[in-house]
């Protein structure tokens, strides 16, 4: 690549850069204000306002606050499922030790984005798009207790449906209730606790 090549390559790459930044910015800003305020407290004027852009520049980048919400929190979601497939690499699929690192990863996730957790499962108005986070994480959890159940290494009673349902709500309601205020208990006592209450590490019978 020649040097003029180069130079207009980077010319090129510098407004996608500077988007980027602006929405970066704007996606921090929300988050923050999101967890102090709530959806319904906060405008869309404020959250360009706490990024240091324009309310203009804001509808460049997202159509109104409540997509702005859920894609912070779809994100999130997604980051999470990366960060757990990375922690368990390694581990027996299933096994405990699968199991602990990927519950381990939940929670210093949890600890590591308490604005986030608070915002999406910690304020009443949030309560659709808790669900939706729910609901998007409980087909993978009942296929998983599906085959547990079908290899024999689950409780023949268990209903993997009904156990994902509850499961899902019983990990969201936690990390929600535990990232508003951590010192209800250390991070290795909420990591313990789970994993009793993990259907998938019943014993089979």
């Amino acid at each position: 690549m020649s040097v003029a090549e180069a130079d207009v390559r980077s010319l090129e790459s510098a407004p996608a850069r500077s988007r980027a930044d602006t929405r970066r910015r704007l996606l921090e800003a929300a988050v923050a204000l999101f967890a102090e305020k709530g959806l319904h407290g906060v405008t869309s004027a404020q959250i360009a306002r706490r990024a240091g852009v324009a309310t203009g520049t804001f509808y460049l980048h997202f159509a109104d606050k409540e997509a702005l919400f859920h894609e912070i929190a779809f994100a999130a979601l997604a980051e999470l499922r990366e960060r757990q497939d990375r922690a368990s690499v390694g581990q027996k699929l299933g096994s405990r030790e699968y199991v602990r690192a990927r519950t381990e990863e939940l929670i210093a996730f949890a600890a590591k984005k308490r604005e986030l957790i608070v915002m999406v499962f910690g304020r009443a108005e949030s309560a659709g798009l808790a669900d939706e986070v729910r609901e998007a994480v409980v087909p993978g959890i009942q296929r998983w207790l599906e085959r547990r159940k079908a290899e024999g290494r689950a409780p023949a009673d268990l209903h993997p449906a009904v156990a994902a349902q509850a499961h899902a709500a019983v990990l969201t309601r936690v990390i929600a209730w535990w990232a508003a205020d951590p010192s209800r208990a250390t991070a290795e006592q909420v990591v313990a606790t789970l994993l009793r209450m993990n259907p998938s590490l019943l014993p089979a019978g």
